[in-house]
């Protein structure tokens, strides 16, 4: 049977509940430290991340406690308690797919945010996701949508610089969740700020496309990744999806 967690920091919770089995299935902590202490009522002691379990041999206990083994912040997962008749059919080596898309927003690490870039008149104008150093997170862009009131192109880029205009912190997910340690940034230039171009794509007037990545961009603290119109003197709009893991 399959039972909820939300373990706050230095929170616990108990459950009665007959077994010889634990599965600790999904566990989000918002890009902390995920891992839980298990203690049962036979005197055993477990840490277990996400994917792990134990089992006891001859023995059954009656009485779980769980409680948060970082105390970095809160946990929302689910466990898998059963008993000695428990048993699993799939095939094996199957890949068991595991929602944790949905427990990454419950637990407040995913984000999705846009940001505006204005025209001038002979410059290039960016927009970025900035990852400001000691933000203590690694931050994994999934997907970009982008548009212009202008026809033209996309440059998309990683950089080490932020750009001049801060909009604000990237919003969470989770509604009423707190910002992201992540910055959403504009600014127009002369010349084209950056490294190599990453994605080189067309832009008609008045119309948006998604990028989404096959493997995740990852900004470390300190780096950004640029979307800029390639024509001079056009706007440029783009909304980032991304989620947060600690950098430790």
């Amino acid at each position: 049977m399959n039972f909820p967690l939300n373990l706050a920091v230095n929170g616990t919770a108990s459950l009665s509940q007959v077994g010889n089995y634990v599965y600790y299935s999904t566990g989000s902590a918002g890009g902390a430290d995920q891992s839980i202490k298990v203690k049962t009522d036979a005197g055993d002691e477990y840490i277990l991340k996400p994917g792990q379990g134990f089992r006891l041999d001859g023995r059954s206990f009656n009485n779980l406690l769980f409680s948060n083994n970082a105390n970095a912040a809160t946990i929302v997962g689910t466990v898998l308690i059963a008993d000695g008749g428990f048993f699993d059919n799939r095939v094996a080596g199957s890949v068991e797919v595991i929602d944790g898309g949905k427990a990454r927003t419950l637990g407040g690490g995913a984000f999705m945010g846009g940001v505006q870039g204005g025209s001038t008149a002979g410059q290039y104008t960016h927009v970025q996701i900035w990852n400001p150093a000691g933000s203590g997170k690694n931050v994994i862009v999934e997907s970009v949508t982008y548009s212009s009131g202008g026809n033209g192109g996309i440059y998309m880029r990683t950089n080490a610089a932020a750009l001049g205009s801060l909009l604000g912190n990237g919003p969470a997910k989770l509604a009423n969740g707190a910002l992201s340690a992540a910055e959403l940034r504009y600014q127009t230039l002369a010349a084209f700020a950056g490294g190599g171009n990453m994605l080189v794509l067309n832009l008609a007037a008045g119309q948006f496309s998604t990028f989404t990545f096959k493997e995740p961009v990852v900004l470390k603290p300190g780096n950004g990744f640029l979307v800029i119109q390639t024509i001079g003197g056009n706007d440029v709009n783009a909304a980032f999806e991304w989620y947060e893991e600690s950098n430790a």
